[in-house]
């Protein structure tokens, strides 16, 4: 692992770009809960950039943290994807945001990963960033997985992050007779997590579409108590918290 490792200040450029929540409270959640994550990317994207890597596709890019670190500290070629629940209006379209003295106007393809074709040449990028996106998914993953494929070029990479469904809280849940399943969200279909997965299926799922893994780790993105933490150690690759993928595309 690379030793990339953004200084805690990181999160305070961030916050200048809050505007895009309702409101600062919304934005320090969404840095709390996505820091360890974004650095685990960005790890990733430095190693890629030592192999040659320029393209990247960012699917759900909103709200552009990610992105503007990316910015901040690479030089790619970015192009990012969203959707906001209507395929009538699917298109390309420009997010303006303004903070700590920047003005960035981020452009962006507008479509459903599940049902749209991607709006994208065969093999138009090196790396697609398919991070956040999987447990939202209500439909199944293989159209979504079989775009990205046929969207990078062989040999292409695919970062994937997605929720561990075994990880050790889902199961003391289950163990008080608590449901793990998220709530009906007031943002619509995918504004809840829809399915879970395990390392396993992330995996058969990624292999199913000719993608070999490159990397994989289960890992804590919270912080834990110590007692937690003893009882994650006794199977660490099945309960920590987060399922982070590097697989690379291979040819048919």
């Amino acid at each position: 692992m690379l030793p990339f490792s953004l200084p805690a200040d990181e999160k305070n450029y961030l916050r200048n770009f809050s505007a895009i929540f309702h409101s600062p409270g919304e934005a320090d959640q969404y840095i709390y809960d996505s820091w360890e994550r974004i650095q685990m990317v960005l790890r990733w994207l430095q190693r890629l950039q030592r192999e040659g890597v320029r393209t990247i596709l960012e699917l759900g890019a909103n709200p552009y943290f990610l992105t503007l670190l990316i910015k901040r500290h690479f030089d790619f070629e970015l192009h990012l994807a969203n959707f906001f629940g209507n395929s009538a209006e699917n298109g390309y379209r420009t997010h303006a945001i303004e903070g700590a003295g920047e003005k960035h106007e981020f452009q962006y393809s507008h479509f459903n990963v599940e049902t749209d074709h991607f709006p994208y040449e065969d093999n138009s990028f090196d790396c697609a960033i398919f991070c956040e996106i999987l447990e939202h998914l209500l439909l199944n993953p293989d159209f979504a997985v079989s775009e990205i494929k046929r969207s990078l070029r062989p040999g292409g990479f695919l970062i994937l992050s997605t929720p561990n469904a075994a990880r050790l809280a889902n199961l003391i849940r289950l163990i008080r007779g608590k449901n793990i399943y998220d709530g009906y969200s007031p943002y619509g279909i995918y504004g809840r997590h829809n399915r879970e997965y395990t390392m396993p299926e992330v995996k058969d799922l990624l292999r199913r579409h000719r993608f070999e893994v490159v990397e994989s780790q289960v890992r804590n993105i919270y912080p834990h108590p110590w007692k937690s933490r003893m009882i994650q150690s006794l199977r660490p690759r099945t309960w920590y918290e987060h399922l982070f993928v590097l697989a690379r595309s291979v040819k048919y």
